[in-house]
């Protein structure tokens, strides 16, 4: 064994290695301190930052917050009726509500019920971590000057991070309330369809959109000839975009039905409807030019109505037919053209029997054969009727349940039987508007029609039917002579 040799340089040799550990470990310890307070002073430095950028964005929040309070305010004080305002806040979710100072005095029923309810459908699409504003408040928006609406809705206003600033998401909004503007109160059935001739004339429009949908029209053929009529008594229900009828008690299946209001444009007040739900881009007549009708009584008949339904093709001129039941069984064939050809086909009564003199059925058998004649030759029921003679009162207008169409051109064609004296008695009477009567079962008339079309034609006048020339305003419990001359019965 060797024993190790200890001099002084050895001592002094580990007392510097001695010396340089204890100096690296306080340089450590002053790194490690002077990191620790780097960190935290960073720190510190961050969390200030973020103190502050949070209080300028809750600053902006709550800047963007009155904004869009005082917005609604004024909005409301626009509204035309005071308010209560009432604002709850938790964590960060506001919810403000508007509600009617004299509630009772406003058309909607349980305001404060309904603006609840909507409010908690809102809230669904709340996240806790994001402001949100929830504003319940009374819509309303004016569509004519006698139709306004008012509805219960609630506008979502959510803060969006990349944009600092909020943004309306969306208003949810329960079925408003239609009013009549004169009367404050909700639009009613009365104030909508107004007289019995409008009551008729959408019986015409009922059955007919219930042949239309039906699978097989001709089982209830019968069923929609006798439908009970609808009356005042009737429940029908004012939508915004339609009018809903619950039908009497009847055979033909159908309990209800739901009818537009273009459906029904001619027999409503249009200023109580939203002017979305009609037809207002119809183009009408020109007033600059002249319009005349022929019309043809008494058919069909195999040769002249076919002979007559000839001239008019070949002359592109469209008539109306008035047609006698009992002709139009024996010949559908001939009604079914002059559909296909885009005349238009109306009601003379079955047998040309004087109505007047007839008792009610009696009338009304007269009207639903012919219709039903009509109907299988076509699929469409005859919306006009013109009575035998001209014949008719009050009474037996509300029997027949169509418009009128009469006449203010008679060309004697019935009487004459001449050619020659049809065309000249057309010509000396013939006015703008007019409507002309003559008969397609007459030879004369057939031989007479091409020049009485021509001679109109060298005078200006464009042909129309009886319905285009009133422009499809025409009504049940009304005669019509002519475009300027019609009045009720």
């Amino acid at each position: 064994m060797i024993d190790k040799k200890i001099t002084p340089a050895t001592n002094r040799s580990e007392r510097r290695q001695l010396q340089q550990k204890k100096q690296s470990k306080k340089m450590y310890s002053r790194f490690v301190f002077f990191s620790l307070l780097t960190a935290i002073i960073i720190g510190s430095g961050l969390g200030l930052l973020y103190f502050l950028e949070q209080q300028r964005m809750n600053e902006k929040i709550a800047s963007e917050t009155q904004e869009i309070l005082k917005k609604n305010q004024q909005r409301q004080a626009q509204s035309g009726f005071e308010t209560n305002e009432m604002i709850t806040e938790k964590n960060n979710l506001t919810k403000v509500t508007y509600i009617p100072k004299e509630k009772d005095s406003l058309p909607i029923e349980n305001i404060e019920e309904r603006m609840s309810t909507l409010m908690n459908q809102a809230a669904k699409k709340y996240k806790g971590n994001q402001h949100t504003i929830l504003i319940g408040r009374i819509g309303s928006e004016n569509y004519t000057e006698k139709l306004a609406s008012y509805s219960v809705m609630v506008d979502t206003y959510q803060w969006q991070v990349d944009t600092t600033t909020f943004k309306n998401i969306g208003t949810v909004e329960d079925e408003p309330t239609y009013i009549n503007q004169k009367t404050e109160q909700a639009v009613t059935i009365q104030e909508l369809i107004v007289e019995d001739a409008n009551l008729l004339g959408i019986q015409q429009v009922i059955q007919q959109q219930i042949l239309d949908d039906a699978e097989n029209p001709n089982d209830v053929i019968d069923a929609v000839l006798n439908l009970p009529r609808i009356n005042w008594e009737t429940k029908m229900t004012y939508q915004p975009d339609a009018l809903h009828v619950v039908l009497p008690e009847n055979e033909t299946g159908v309990t209800e039905i739901t009818l537009s209001y273009q459906q029904i444009q001619p027999f409503i007040q249009k200023e109580l409807v939203n002017p979305a739900f009609l037809n207002e881009g119809a183009t009408g007549l020109d007033p600059n030019q002249k319009y005349i009708v022929l019309t043809f009584d008494d058919g069909p008949m195999p040769h002249t109505t076919t002979n007559i339904l000839d001239v008019l093709q070949e002359k592109d001129v469209k008539a109306t037919f008035f047609l006698l039941g009992q002709n139009a069984k024996k010949h559908p064939d001939l009604v079914k053209r002059m559909h296909e050809e885009g005349h238009e086909v109306g009601s003379h009564s079955y047998s040309h029997p004087l109505l007047t003199n007839l008792s009610k059925e009696a009338i009304e058998k007269e009207v639903k054969q012919t219709d039903r004649a009509i109907f299988e030759a076509t699929g469409v029921l005859p919306r006009t009727f013109r009575p035998p003679y001209g014949a008719v009162n009050a009474d037996v207008a509300a029997i027949i349940g169509k418009p009128i169409i009469q006449w203010n051109i008679d060309s004697m064609d019935w009487h004459s039987k001449q050619k020659n004296a049809t065309i000249q008695m057309i010509d000396q009477t013939a006015s703008e508007g007019g409507i002309v009567l003559m008969h397609d079962i007459q030879p004369s008339t057939v031989d007479a029609l091409p020049r009485i079309i021509d001679n109109l034609r060298e005078q200006g006048y464009q042909f129309v039917t009886a319905e285009e020339l009133m422009e499809s305003n025409i009504r049940p419990l009304y005669q019509y002579f002519s475009r300027h001359d019609f009045r009720k019965i």
